[in-house]
């Protein structure tokens, strides 16, 4: 008996310092790629910013080029710093929502605007399957719109070969369905049940040839739960993936 004990105790020990280990290689890589991620947009508006401060851009065209390009970088460091921080309040549990009525659909046509020239510039085509006028449901936006953009970005970085990113908003079983699909190469089986664990990163060629943090769709997933519904993947009929976003209904117009 005391030398199972032991061989239990030291078993128990040396998984508890492989998975530490673990942990601390995880965390490691997500600080570099962070790291790598902010400095990338932050590099690209230094440079723009100082070619149009110092005026040795004079055609109005190229100016509105950078321009827009820098708007497009500060909204990337943006999405990247607001995952952070929910990733830092959930992981200390201390994650509060303000719930007040927000319009679904309105909310999804504003996001999908603001995302449409990064969409068109990975080369897809936007496809809206969003047919009601409204949707008046009781959440916390700001966390539905950090949703929305992780599940956007997610497909742009990794499917953007399928060409196609289609949004389609219907009901199933008294809730609303938010689904996300693409045409992409779609996510190996033996991922399907990792791809919402934190600092998680499919393990291939396309994953390796884009900065992630490994955060994105974790903390999708926990502000969905959040907020009393669920985030989910199904593989797309055709190849491709689906991510499927339920909200709670309580009234539509």
């Amino acid at each position: 008996t005391f030398v199972i004990a032991i061989l239990l105790g030291g078993s128990l020990l040396l998984w508890q310092a492989h998975r530490n280990q673990v942990d601390a290689q995880q965390k490691t890589s997500f600080v570099s790629n962070v790291s790598h991620e902010l400095k990338t947009p932050l590099t690209t508006i230094r440079m723009y910013a100082e070619l149009l401060g110092e005026k040795r851009i004079d055609d109005v065209d190229k100016q509105q080029s950078y321009l827009q390009t820098i708007i497009r970088e500060s909204q990337r460091l943006t999405r990247l710093v607001n995952n952070v921080l929910d990733f830092s309040r959930l992981e200390q549990g201390c994650k509060e929502f303000s719930k007040a009525e927000v319009d679904l659909v309105a909310l999804l046509h504003q996001q999908l605007d603001s995302q449409l020239m990064r969409v068109e510039d990975a080369g897809m085509q936007l496809i809206r399957k969003i047919d009601a006028a409204a949707v008046l449901i009781e959440s916390d936006r700001d966390a539905l719109e950090q949703i929305i953009l992780n599940l956007i970005d997610n497909a742009i970085k990794y499917a953007a070969d399928g060409e196609i990113l289609i949004v389609a908003l219907s009901q199933r079983d008294g809730q609303w369905l938010v689904q996300i699909k693409d045409k992409g190469p779609g996510i190996p089986s033996a991922h399907r049940q990792q791809i919402f664990a934190k600092f998680h990163r499919v393990d291939a060629s396309l994953t390796a040839r884009q900065q992630g943090s490994g955060l994105g769709l974790s903390i999708a997933r926990q502000l969905a739960e959040g907020l009393g519904g669920s985030l989910s993947f199904c593989p797309n009929d055709g190849g491709g993936s689906c991510f499927e976003l339920i909200i709670a209904a309580r009234s539509n117009a």
